[in-house]
């Protein structure tokens, strides 16, 4: 499968999923004025990817690493936050997943939240304080 990647804008977060890398990432600020339209398409590469482990056999793919390096994100942009959880917790059914959480130390809603999303999730997440 083809690597995703969207380079970030001042609105957009930038992503790299590299599934032969096995490492996949969300980074900046997520503000998109069409969040159905920027998410819709990750969302959809991203359960193409788990219906290829399925297929597949899972010795390809040892465990995924996921990283969410977001410094900002607005109420619409949660939504799709969970709906990448939920594909993520179903890829864990085949393959083992590793979310990390990356939080500026000031920022304490950030963290606050990825706990919150950790729980709803199901999936166990690494918490990253950057300075």
């Amino acid at each position: 499968m083809n690597q995703l990647y969207l380079e970030p804008t001042k609105y957009t977060p930038g992503v790299n999923f590299d599934p032969g890398a096995g490492k996949f990432e969300i980074t900046g600020v997520s503000l998109p004025e069409d969040v159905i339209a920027f998410y819709e398409p990750i969302l959809d590469w991203l359960d193409t990817f788990r219906k290829s482990l399925t297929a597949e056999s899972a010795v390809n793919h040892p465990f995924l690493h996921f990283a969410y390096k977001l410094n900002y994100y607005n109420s619409g942009s949660v939504r799709y936050i969970i709906s990448i959880l939920e594909i993520l917790k179903r890829i864990n059914g085949h393959t083992p997943v590793k979310v990390e959480w990356f939080y500026d130390k000031d920022d304490v809603l950030l963290f606050d939240n990825g706990k919150e999303l950790e729980v709803l999730s199901g999936l166990k997440f690494d918490f990253i304080e950057l300075e």
